[in-house]
């Protein structure tokens, strides 16, 4: 007997041991049809774990979109229309402009609302640390009367009560897609049940004649192809060509960029528009914070919430399609609990809830609840391990080992904590002004640089004028949608409003 558990016990060593040990890269499997004749790939056969993949791109905030993309890779680092440039002028702004301590460090480093759904998925290239709540345990404290969840780096709740308890928002199950769902993708990310894909309608509508012109290939991704992968869909009429025929991005740029949104909310920002009379293009806006924290804003929005109001149409790359497909998907049959809601029509992380000037009409989170779970420990002790998700109710499977205790509310008792201030990003002391270039480059405005600026333009003198202008939601909106296509958001976005001063003397 005395052999077998030291055998048992070398083997839970061994087994220790491997798990210590670090894990090859994740990789996932796709198969590809390809059109050896054109070089195009017809379709890719997917599971779960890629098209999760796919799907959580819309879950990711403009500000993580730009610094991914910046990121080498064999792609190489890619520009997004005006993207680039908003994110480097935010990263230039100097600390004592920002409203807060941690305002720039929100703007950079956005939350992505459904973090609880990606942080488990195999292949993950969100690289911001999941957000950390602490609890008050104390049932002498009124935080538990009021039901407080705090995202402070704090040790005590408001009350100066020390928070014990420290947790990460955690979801049931893993990802968008159920297990073992089987999709086909298109080459422009038009995703589709395996059950209602029909391939010989394909191949004939691609033209084929005859199927020894087509081959199979089989991929295997890793955290680096998935980067390649955002990047392409962002840019390529042709993402999986482009993706793994080693291709180059064909990108085709929107001409239009006026937005039929509707949004009933009386927003009123008063701009200066300095720009050229021979041709209408906007050299830069001068204006105050409101504008600036409008932009800056842009940067937290989640991909798929902008491509929601923008109606459907964003203009980047393949992403309108792989948007339409999940509006299309049959949500019980294929995704699991609220994912769907999460992927089209997506919330503000809670940290930006009380922004005051929001303008674009993004879901914010309505609930946390808590839960605990139980389970034995050594000795059959009971241990509880608690956790917070963000789903009303409980599926019937979990109710086994899963209790909920209590909906919480998401506070904040230290200052210096990742908190949207009800001001905005950027400060109004003084009335102080900035400048913002047709590329979306925010700065600090001073006459001496305002008229450096004008010359680094090398524009004539008799050939600039300025217009005072009173912006709304829907011309916030056409910034937005030129901002993604093109490198002249302002010129594109506000254009209507100088129709009558082009040519003037």
């Amino acid at each position: 007997m005395a052999a077998i558990k030291k055998e048992e016990q070398k083997a839970a060593i061994k087994k220790e041991e491997q798990v210590a040990a670090p894990d090859t890269e994740e990789q996932v499997l796709l198969k590809l049809l390809v059109n050896k004749e054109t070089n195009k790939v017809l379709i890719a056969e997917a599971g779960k774990d890629f098209v999760d993949v796919l799907f959580s791109f819309l879950t990711l905030p403009l500000g993580t979109i730009a610094r991914l993309i910046e990121k080498d890779s064999k792609k190489g680092p890619v520009s997004i229309g005006c993207l680039n440039k908003l994110y480097q002028g935010a990263i230039d702004l100097d600390e004592e402009y920002m409203q807060t301590e941690t305002s720039k460090e929100m703007i950079l480093h956005p939350k992505n609302s459904s973090e609880d759904y990606c942080i488990n998925l195999k292949l993950n290239i969100d690289d911001i640390k999941p957000t950390k709540y602490f609890i008050c345990c104390r049932f002498d404290c009124q935080c538990i009367q009021q039901k407080n969840l705090y995202t402070s780096t704090d040790k005590n709740c408001v009350y100066g009560k020390p928070l014990s308890r420290s947790t990460f928002l955690t979801h049931f199950g893993r990802g968008f897609v159920k297990e073992r769902a089987a999709f086909v993708i298109t080459d422009d990310l038009i995703v589709m049940p395996n059950s209602e894909f029909t391939g010989l309608s394909m191949l004939q509508n691609s033209g084929i004649k005859n199927t020894s012109s087509i081959t199979e290939m089989t991929i295997n991704l890793t955290k680096e192809k998935v980067l390649d992968l955002l990047k392409c869909a962002l840019l390529s009429k042709s993402t999986l060509t482009d993706l793994f025929l080693k291709k180059k991005p064909l990108i085709q740029r929107s001409s239009v960029f006026s937005c039929d949104a509707v949004i009933k909310k009386n927003i009123k920002i008063i701009l200066k528009l300095v720009f050229r009379k021979s041709n209408g293009k906007i050299l830069f806006a001068q204006g105050e914070k409101d504008f600036v924290d409008l932009l800056l804003s842009f940067l937290t929005f989640p991909l798929g919430g902008v491509v929601r109001v923008l109606g459907g149409n964003c203009s980047l790359g393949n992403i309108d399609f792989l948007y339409k497909s999940i509006v299309d998907l049959h949500a019980n049959t294929f995704l699991t609990k609220e994912a769907k809601k999460r992927l089209v029509d997506p919330h503000l992380a809670p940290q930006f809830n009380k922004l005051s000037k929001q303008i674009l009409p993004i879901q914010k989170l309505r609930s946390h609840y808590y839960y605990y779970n139980r389970f034995l420990g050594l000795g059959n002790s009971i241990i509880q391990n608690q956790f917070f998700i963000t789903d009303e109710n409980m599926n019937n499977e979990y109710a086994d080992y899963v209790r909920t205790d209590r909906e919480v509310n998401l506070v904040s008792s230290n200052p210096k904590s990742p908190k949207a201030s009800d001001n905005g990003y950027v400060k109004a002391e003084g009335h102080r002004k900035y400048v913002v270039t047709d590329d979306l480059h925010i700065a600090t405005s001073s006459p001496i640089s305002n008229l450096f600026l004008i010359n680094n333009f090398k524009v004539p003198l008799h050939d600039v004028k300025e217009k005072l202008v009173t912006i709304g939601c829907n011309e916030c909106l056409s910034i937005l949608k030129a901002s993604l296509s093109s490198s002249s958001a302002l010129t594109n976005g506000l254009r209507h409003l100088l129709t009558n001063v082009k040519g003037e003397n």
